[in-house]
């Protein structure tokens, strides 16, 4: 039991070590590989997403997106949402639910991937849903972008809550 605890461990660190050591490596090439018009198209496409949260815009995001029917969205929570209509669907439903939420980006990282950017990041957002006490959400994300039409957009992104660092109730509170 002790010898698959040991091996699980460290199995779990080479992969982290493994993780560190790509993103190094990505964001080294990132500075290099990114024409400074891509990245600040980019950035600038990151600052109208969470303008879209803070005014709590359907429509804005939705425009933020490809008109491929191949879109898809994972929310944080795990769930997928595949087409325009569904991931339409899945952020009325949030923002019906929202008094007011800002965010602000702690780190992105931008990777040339073909045609495209593959970006990751956090983002903290400061929230409150109603019926609710404001409340800080951390989320991890994901995304490939591309330039459509003369102007960069979402393919599919990605977003998760990692489990620390988020106000999450404890399981007596439920």
């Amino acid at each position: 039991m002790q010898r698959r605890f040991l091996q699980t461990v460290t199995l779990f660190f080479l992969r982290f070590i493994l993780l560190v050591s790509v993103a190094v490596a990505a964001n080294a090439q990132t500075a290099k590989a990114l024409p400074s018009d891509v990245l600040a198209a980019n950035q600038e496409l990151d600052r109208q997403f969470l303008d879209g949260h803070r005014v709590l815009d359907t429509d804005k995001i939705m425009g933020l997106f490809t008109d491929s029917p191949e879109i898809f969205f994972i929310g944080p929570t795990g769930v997928l949402y595949q087409g325009r209509e569904e991931v339409r669907h899945s952020i009325e439903r949030f923002f019906s639910r929202v008094v007011s939420m800002t965010g602000v980006i702690d780190h992105v990282t931008y990777l040339p991937a073909g045609d495209g950017v593959i970006a990751y990041g956090q983002v903290t957002y400061h929230r409150q849903l109603k019926g609710s006490a404001p409340d800080q959400r951390i989320v991890v994300w994901t995304d490939y972008r591309h330039k459509e039409h003369g102007k960069w957009v979402y393919v599919f992104r990605h977003a998760h809550w990692p489990l620390a660092g988020n106000s999450l109730p404890t399981p007596s509170a439920r």
